[in-house]
């Protein structure tokens, strides 16, 4: 049997048949469609809340600012922001204020007015002395008939204004000297501010001692168990308030959310101007807290955040809400099924921040593509 050798020819062919099949392979795998990666998370059971969320304000119900009754020297203050105060516990002091003194000009015109004061008294002095001495002549020529009735009646009256004028000049004089005397201290005790409640001291108006003038506010005093919070909510949001709904406080500076509740929603709003310049009906909501005791670092004007919650369901077959497309005037998913996205119509409820509530076209367990981006299509080739 004799072998036939191959030819250089032949093994070129063959090489370049290899290649050209290897080549047609190679880009048949590289245009070959692949999974596409996606994000997917299950539909499962669990609470949803509807909630509205808004900055509040705290601030403690019954605030006491109390007052000067009387002017007077206020003794400096001994009480600081935050002490405790107990019912009827002495909170300020004032004594009598010192006489002002007289500057020098005023001092000038104060003895200038007594010495005019004390010219004028000698001038009705000296009328009354001769109105005095005409009275007496003419009763005693009214005695001997020389003189008429009317005119000793005249004399009488004449004598009677000029004593008159002699008495008011006096009073005058007076309170001329007492204006340009130095006045004497006054003789009234020290008058005492009491609590009329117990509680903390919130500020001190009047910390220095000094001179007061009466109803000077000299220091806030509250209750922190009378704490409470007002939130301004939009007036369309405030509309779905209700009163005794649950609330929570979060963004106070500290863990875990506090517990709260709606106290009432007050009967009318307020236009405000927000960030952006556009005017705002704003309504304020004011809540109680469940436990004051659970807030031992809030104060009296601290800023906080308000979840109001307006409808729950606690046990819904929920859908992330990352998940959800518009399908239309509706929604749907592209939910994952045999390695496949299939774009679902679903009917969603109530939501959440994370979740809607599912009403229909899901079952629990059903896994669903999160943030679904705009090229997939029903019926892609996925893969998690």
């Amino acid at each position: 049997m004799t072998t036939r050798p191959i030819s250089r020819l032949s093994l070129a062919s063959g090489f370049w048949l290899a290649a050209g099949l290897a080549l047609v392979l190679g880009i048949a795998w590289l245009a070959w469609p692949r999974p596409l990666k996606v994000q997917t998370e299950p539909v499962d059971r669990g609470p949803v809340a509807m909630t509205l969320v808004d900055e509040g304000k705290t601030r403690i119900h019954d605030v006491f600012t109390l007052v000067a009754p009387v002017g007077g020297d206020l003794r400096r203050m001994t009480l600081h922001a935050g002490d405790a105060v107990a019912r009827g516990q002495v909170v300020a002091t004032l004594g009598p204020a010192d006489p002002s003194l007289l500057d020098a000009r005023t001092a000038a015109a104060a003895n200038a007015a007594v010495s005019a004061t004390r010219a004028g008294l000698a001038s009705a002095e000296a009328d009354a002395d001769l109105a005095q001495r005409d009275q007496a002549r003419v009763a005693r020529l009214a005695a001997q008939g020389y003189a008429s009735r009317a005119a000793l009646d005249a004399a009488d009256a004449a004598l009677r204004a000029a004593r008159a004028h002699v008495a008011a000049r006096k009073a005058e004089l007076a309170g001329a000297q007492a204006q340009a005397s130095q006045p004497a201290a006054a003789s009234r005790g020290e008058t005492v501010v009491r609590s009329p409640t117990g509680g903390r001291v919130l500020r001190i108006l009047q910390e220095s001692g000094g001179v007061v003038a009466a109803g000077t506010p000299l220091v806030e005093i509250g209750d922190p168990a009378g704490l409470e919070v007002v939130a301004d909510f939009l007036s369309q949001d405030a509309m779905q308030v209700r009163p005794g709904a649950r609330a929570v406080l979060e963004g106070w500076g500290g863990d875990p959310p506090i517990p709260a509740s709606v106290l009432r929603v007050e009967p009318y709003a307020r236009t405000r101007t927000s960030a952006l310049g556009v005017e705002e009906q704003r309504v304020g909501v004011i809540l109680r807290l469940s436990d004051p005791a659970s807030a031992p670092s809030l104060g009296h004007g601290f800023r906080v955040d308000v979840r109001v919650t307006l409808s729950e369901v606690t046990d819904a077959l929920r859908v992330p809400a990352d998940a959800l497309v518009r399908q239309g005037d509706g929604w749907a998913v592209y939910r994952v099924q045999g390695g496949r996205a299939r774009l679902t119509p679903v009917r969603i409820g109530i939501g959440d921040d994370r979740h809607r509530v599912v009403l229909g076209g899901l079952s629990a367990g059903d896994q669903v593509v999160l943030y679904p981006a705009a090229t997939l299509k029903d019926g892609a080739r996925v893969s998690s």
